[in-house]
C-alpha cells in the first residue's frame, strides 16, 4: 500500500477506536453537506517533497549488504475533525484519539513518524458543520522515497 493510503486508513481506524460512531468523511463537499452533529472527517491537506541524499547500509533477508538512499522527504498533512453536541463529549473522544495515536506506523518496511501539529476548536456559529462543537487537529506524516542499491564488486 502507499504512504498516502496507509496514512489515511491509519487515521480512520484511530478514529473508530477512540469512539466516533459513524463513518468518517474523507472528503470537504462530504463534510460540508453532513446533517449530523456528531461528526468526523480525515480530510487530505497537502503534501511537502524536500530532496534527501541521506544513506543507510543495511542487510536484506538474505545476509547481503544493501545501500538505502532516501531519495525525497514526503511530509503528508491531514485534518482530522471531530464534532458532537458538547465541549466534553468532543474532548473525550479527542483526548483519546491522541492517546491512541502510535508514535509512527510501518509502510513497505519504513518506518514513518507520526506528529500532531496544532489543534483548532471552532462553534457552530464559526463552522459549517452541524455539530455545536469541533476540534480540528493536523496531523503530518513524515515518510520518503526510497532507491536501494547493491555494493559494486571489489576488484
Amino acid at each position: 500500500m502507499s504512504l498516502y493510503a496507509e496514512s489515511k486508513a491509519y487515521l480512520i481506524a484511530k478514529l473508530k477506536e477512540a469512539g466516533v460512531k459513524s463513518k468518517p468523511y474523507t472528503t470537504i463537499k462530504g463534510l460540508g453537506k453532513s446533517q449530523e452533529s456528531h461528526v468526523s472527517a480525515v480530510i487530505f491537506e497537502k503534501e511537502a517533497i524536500s530532496r534527501n541524499g541521506s544513506k543507510k547500509l543495511y542487510k536484506d533477508q538474505q545476509g547481503a549488504q544493501k545501500k538505502r538512499r532516501k531519495v525525497f522527504n514526503r511530509d503528508l498533512t491531514f485534518t482530522v475533525t471531530i464534532g458532537d453536541y458538547t465541549d466534553d463529549a468532543v474532548e473525550a473522544i479527542y483526548e483519546k484519539f491522541l492517546e491512541i495515536l502510535d508514535r509512527g506506523i510501518w509502510v513497505n518496511g519504513d518506518h514513518v513518524p507520526i506528529e500532531v501539529e496544532a489543534a483548532d476548536w471552532v462553534d457552530k456559529d464559526d463552522s459549517i458543520l452541524k455539530a455545536q462543537v469541533a476540534v480540528q487537529v493536523a496531523i503530518t506524516f513524515q515518510g520518503g522515497l526510497y532507491r536501494d542499491t547493491d555494493f559494486g564488486p571489489l576488484t
